[in-house]
């Protein structure tokens, strides 16, 4: 029965893919003025369009069900988008969205990017939200449950404010990768269960950092890489642990030879995954970063 499943996915992977090709001959470029609807452009759009996003605020609740699309700022930050319950719902596959100040209605309601299929729809995989600053709703992200959705990358976003930055559920043969990031202030930084991740080069410092399951392979480090990495060292490695609190591994654990990395590993309590490139930053001031300030209306 599993083999089956993965011989699916294979062939719907191959088919997006096939998807995209054909369709990117005939792209677009959409632009939406501030006072216009986002949905709007997104319900005129075809694979392989892009939609620009002119400085302004915007309404969310965004649901795209269009596959092979891109959705960015013009000018990074500057199309802010105010939700009173969900910002984007996307249910295709090969959707981009990048570079917008994204609000949510408060810690404990709303998801600001969920990943699933409605009927009709084939599923929201391998999908990129990236540069974004996400903060005050219950899950930043939403990813998984059974086909559904996988194969997403969360890359360097600033994710605050939520109850979870990035919650994933059942990935089946699916992975995540979560890079670059700063995801801080949340109850839970991430939250995986039987979801495959590859987590590398982010700042966390939130209450609890990472609720991992045991089901699955989860990678927490890449090979030590020459390029600054979030915390301002010289190498890309692993992830730069906090907490609130002061108490974290990267705020207790000494860097005597200034690499950028720990002295040792971090083994992180209760799931048997060792960060073997734990990430000490330059300045202590770094692991101060916050978007806490108050948000203009």
């Amino acid at each position: 029965m599993r083999e089956t499943k993965k011989i699916l996915l294979i062939v719907l992977a191959v088919l997006l893919s096939l998807q995209a090709i054909t369709c990117s001959a005939s792209a677009k470029t959409i632009y939406v003025e501030p006072g216009n609807s986002i949905q709007k452009a997104v319900d005129n759009s075809h694979s392989g369009d892009t939609i620009i996003v002119k400085p302004g605020t915007y309404s969310g609740d965004i649901k795209i069900s269009t596959a092979n699309i891109t959705i960015e700022s013009s000018s990074p930050y500057k199309a802010i988008i105010k939700a009173k319950n969900n910002a984007f719902n996307i249910y295709e596959s090969n959707v981009v969205v990048k570079d917008f100040d994204i609000r949510g209605p408060g810690k404990s309601s709303g998801i600001c990017f969920s990943f699933d299929r409605i009927e009709g729809t084939n599923g929201a995989f391998y999908c990129t939200v990236q540069n974004n600053k996400i903060s005050n709703f219950s899950m930043a992200a939403d990813i998984g449950f059974y086909m559904n959705s996988g194969s997403e990358s969360i890359l360097n976003n600033e994710i605050y404010n939520c109850e979870t930055g990035v919650y994933a559920f059942d990935l089946m043969f699916q992975t995540i990768t979560v890079s670059g990031n700063k995801i801080t202030n949340c109850d839970n930084g991430l939250y995986l269960v039987d979801a495959p991740s590859t987590i590398t080069n982010n700042m966390f410092n939130n209450t609890v950092n990472v609720n991992f399951d045991t089901g699955a392979v989860n990678i927490l480090n890449t090979t030590k890489t020459t390029g600054g990495n979030i915390v301002g060292g010289p190498y890309i490695g692993g992830n730069c642990w906090a907490t609130p609190s002061g108490n974290g591994f990267s705020q207790t654990h000494s860097d005597k030879n200034k690499d950028g990395f720990a002295d040792e590993p971090y083994k992180l309590e209760g799931s048997g995954y060792v960060d073997y490139l734990p990430l000490i930053p330059s300045k202590v001031s770094i692991l101060n970063f916050s978007n806490l300030s108050a948000q203009e209306e």
